[in-house]
């Protein structure tokens, strides 16, 4: 299947003859239920359901007691027929963090086994980071095992299985925070950049490190807040992916390749996708200055993920040990991290 050969549109009243013709064919199929529909299996009225929709998308319309949801059909480009439906919940509560997690998906009958369901999925996780949900929760029957297969492509990670009556419901979370190595062709600021990466095993590191050369830039990257510059023409980043911490170090290098600064972002796990490696971002983050000041930063972005059931407390306690930990590290070790990374910066500089 194309990548490109589905949209997600929001239902409008020039739909209707298409809604109505996609929900006959589930009842015509014996499918009395349709996940991610809002509501339309159970209302039945196209004009009644198009008002609930539209009321669902703010906690200002929305029914007591519910959470604000955006509903998409899945359109087929080539036709612009109704292949699919999913409904993305803004964000969780305990309910959902059970049964139901941030997105329900159906496919049409007459058109499933086509990867429609992988695709649209994908398509979903992009309006999710739009509403800036960083870690996607989604729910099948573990019978259902095309649609734990379609999740399992666009990245979920089993968490557990738990029964709701009889019915065994398994749990997946999608992370999209992966962070992976940081390509400057892939920033509009940049307009001439590359990275490469190499592998060590040496006593005081073993894992990958990514030089990222920044050589000619559109504008400078700014911290306005502070007034720094972390990148303009032929500033260089080093990244290092140690594959046993739960921590990615990057060195910022000006172009005297002086350090900028050292920043730690703390991460649930650091690992590879198809080669490349990445740190699946966990809030936290530990700066440190050339003066040695040493910052940590994130705790507000980390309590909201908690609050909006994002992060279990498992992984809030985690993030927050971890950076602990480093801070003690670093307080302790100042003095070597800049002979540390100047080493490694010089080494792939040489390579």
């Amino acid at each position: 299947m194309n990548k490109y050969e589905l949209e997600l549109i929001f239902p409008t009243k020039e739909y209707k003859k298409e809604v109505e013709e996609y929900l006959q064919e589930f009842l015509d199929n014996g499918e009395n239920e349709i996940a991610g529909d809002g509501g339309l299996d159970r209302i039945r009225d196209f004009d009644r359901w198009l008002e609930k929709i539209q009321n669902d998308l703010s906690v200002d319309t929305i029914d007591k007691d519910r959470i604000p949801a955006t509903l998409y059909l899945t359109i087929r480009k080539s036709d612009r027929k109704i292949v699919g439906n999913l409904q993305i919940r803004h964000f969780l509560n305990e309910k959902l963090l059970n049964d139901g997690g941030h997105i329900g998906d159906s496919v049409r009958p007459s058109e499933r086994r086509k990867g429609y369901a992988t695709e649209q999925i994908r398509l979903a996780l992009e309006k999710c980071k739009e509403l800036g949900i960083d870690n996607v929760l989604m729910v099948c029957d573990k019978a259902n095992i095309g649609s734990a297969k379609s999740i399992q492509k666009n990245g979920g990670i089993l968490e557990n299985e738990i029964y709701f009556g009889n019915e065994l419901v398994q749990r997946y979370w999608i992370s999209l925070k992966k962070r992976f190595v940081t390509n400057p062709k892939n920033m509009e600021i940049v307009k001439d950049g590359n990275f490469k990466i190499k592998s060590f095993n040496n006593a005081d590191f073993v894992g990958d490190i990514a030089l990222i050369k920044f050589n000619k830039m559109n504008k400078p990257y700014m911290v306005e807040n502070i007034n720094l510059c972390m990148a303009n023409n032929n500033y260089k980043w080093l990244e290092f992916y140690d594959y046993s911490k739960k921590h990615r170090l990057t060195a910022m290098y000006n172009e005297n390749n002086e350090i900028i600064e050292w920043y730690f972002d703390i991460a649930r796990k650091i690992e590879k996708d198809n080669g490349m490696p990445y740190e699946d971002d966990l809030y936290l983050d530990v700066v440190v200055t050339p003066t040695g000041d040493i910052i940590l930063l994130g705790e507000d972005e980390l309590k909201k993920a908690l609050d909006r059931f994002e992060v279990n407390k498992s992984d809030y306690d985690m993030a927050y040990n971890e950076a602990k930990k480093l801070i003690e590290l670093l307080e302790e070790n100042k003095d070597k991290l800049k002979e540390f990374t100047d080493k490694y910066f010089n080494k792939m500089l040489r390579e």
